[in-house]
């Protein structure tokens, strides 16, 4: 019986790492080439983002704004405005803070909603008066006027009306006067308001004299308030 001759087993382990030994070598994985762009991409887009946030920080500006509604012909003061920030050319007509002065003791030329920006072209010294006519005012209690809050630029009829204890008499609508208010104020501590309106220069002493004697009254009218 023949038999084969075998090497023990750690003999023929150590044949095996020695002679017919195979070399393995280490595999190395490269990383797509668009991933390595990809993030350049990022990197540079980052920087590009952060400079333009600076440049609009640095260039951002404080400006006055209303901090509630104003109404024509009303007196501008400190209380009546807080400030908001606007990048450089956003608005350029809009008063700076440190120009507060340009703004305090002026008077509104138009209303001015909560947020609006504060501009020359919307303060004044004083309303100006339109050719042809006058400015008058009047103090009116309960009864007189509507209980609608007036708003400036409202068309109103003035309506002459006897004086108090007086006994009341027929007005024809050919008695009546036409007007534009142009501010309204509250009286302190009464239920009073006194109207600032506009009438034409002919009818002007009359109204002024009534006013004066609290012997006008005014209702609301529709039409155009230009």
């Amino acid at each position: 019986m023949i038999t084969e001759d075998r090497l023990p087993p750690s003999a023929e382990t150590a044949q095996l790492s020695t002679g017919n030994a195979v070399e393995v070598k280490s595999v190395r994985t490269r990383a797509p080439a668009s991933r390595g762009i990809i993030a350049a991409a990022f990197i540079v887009l980052g920087a590009v983002v952060g400079y333009l946030v600076f440049v609009n920080v640095s260039n951002a500006t404080q400006v006055w704004v209303v901090k509630s509604s104003i109404v024509r012909g009303h007196t501008i003061v400190q209380d009546d405005l807080t400030t908001m920030s606007i990048t450089a050319g956003q608005d350029s007509k809009a008063i700076p803070q440190a120009k507060l002065d340009q703004i305090l003791g002026k008077v509104a030329t138009t209303d001015l909603p909560t947020g609006a920006l504060v501009t020359l072209s919307s303060i004044s010294d004083h309303l100006g008066i339109p050719n042809g006519k006058a400015l008058v005012g009047m103090t009116l209690g309960p009864g007189k006027l509507p209980a609608q809050t007036l708003q400036a630029g409202d068309s109103v009829v003035l309506v002459p009306v006897p004086a108090q204890g007086a006994a009341p008499v027929d007005v024809t609508a050919a008695e009546t006067i036409p007007a534009v208010v142009s501010q309204v104020r509250p009286v302190p501590n009464t239920n009073d308001v006194v109207v600032d309106v506009y009438v034409s220069t002919q009818v002007a002493p009359n109204v002024a004299s009534r006013g004066a004697a609290g012997a006008l009254s005014l209702y609301l009218a529709p039409g155009d308030s230009k």
